[in-house]
């Protein structure tokens, strides 16, 4: 896999976040950048899973109420 979000250098962050649609990436600082990029799951390569990974959805059954 690729080297983790937080390693990546301002530039490579600053690419993503243009790539991905981010408006006014291209004058955000690191942190900003990094935050921007964290806080949208399921944009792009940079994704980060909430969830643990031991939870697999599929083990839980909706049951409709009686």
């Amino acid at each position: 896999m690729d080297e983790p979000l937080h390693d990546k250098d301002t530039e490579t962050l600053r690419t993503m976040a243009v790539r991905g649609g981010i408006v006014g990436a291209a004058h955000m600082e690191r942190e900003d950048l990094l935050d921007a990029l964290v806080a949208r799951p399921g944009e792009g390569a940079w994704q980060e899973d909430p969830k643990p990974a031991a939870v697999n959805p599929n083990d839980f059954q909706y049951q409709a109420p009686r």
